[in-house]
């Protein structure tokens, strides 16, 4: 009974956790697009959704190699499953608000003209159902715990490289135009000299680029450095 009362402390704990870090994310974004656009609602909040879930996938990937190197943060390693569900929970609700509740911004012809990023978002989106789909017990048996992390990590950066995609090829012409300075103030948009949101959860994904890139380098050349 002990052992039992002490596993569920331990998920509850990292629920918590998980949805203050997500909490954290998701005001700072609101209050950037607040301060940005001079309003807040269903559209904003939609981005917001989009761009917190993203970034909490970037977090999941970059606890690890972090905690290898910062024993302070080993304590955290937990709350990446939890945080991986939050950005999947999140993501779904970014697709459902934009279908059902934002027709008049994106239209069927929205969806025609953007079908390339959007069937990136959509592979990641499935990418990371499945992975929701093995993360349960039974599956993480029959697959043995070895298989099933190989699974977990490679499906993990192939969703990641697919919502980069899908936020660079969609909000690419965007920048180049907040960049030109052809962006202007209108009723939409009361601080136009603002950079785009987007580019911070940019600046967020290539950090995680780098740091698994650099952390994948240095794992070889310390396998190489060994004897053999």
């Amino acid at each position: 009974m002990a052992r039992r009362k002490k596993t569920s402390v331990t998920h509850s704990s990292g629920w918590s956790g998980a949805f203050m870090v997500a909490g954290v994310v998701f005001a700072l974004f609101s209050l950037y697009l607040f301060a940005r656009r001079g309003y807040y609602n269903v559209y904003i909040i939609n981005k917001v959704l989009g761009s917190t879930a993203a970034v909490l996938a970037g977090i999941t990937l970059i606890m690890g190699p972090i905690a290898r190197r910062t024993k302070d943060m080993i304590s955290f390693l937990p709350l990446r499953k939890e945080l991986g569900l939050l950005a999947l929970w999140l993501a779904l609700l970014h697709i459902i608000t934009s279908v059902l509740f934002l027709p008049n911004k994106f239209p069927l012809s929205w969806y025609q003209k953007e079908w390339l990023p959007i069937a990136f978002g959509a592979a990641a989106i499935l990418i990371w159902l499945g992975i929701a789909w093995l993360s349960h017990e039974k599956h993480i048996v029959r697959l043995g715990p070895r298989l099933w992390r190989q699974y977990q990590s490679w499906g993990g950066r192939i969703a990641f490289l697919l919502i980069f995609f899908h936020l660079v090829v969609m909000k690419w012409p965007g920048w180049l135009r907040w960049w030109n300075g052809q962006v202007k103030t209108s009723s939409e948009l009361t601080n136009p000299n603002y950079p785009p949101a987007s580019l911070f959860v940019l600046a967020a994904m290539l950090l995680v680029v780098v740091i698994r890139t650099y952390n994948r380098f240095r794992k070889r050349k310390i396998n190489r450095s060994l004897p053999s």
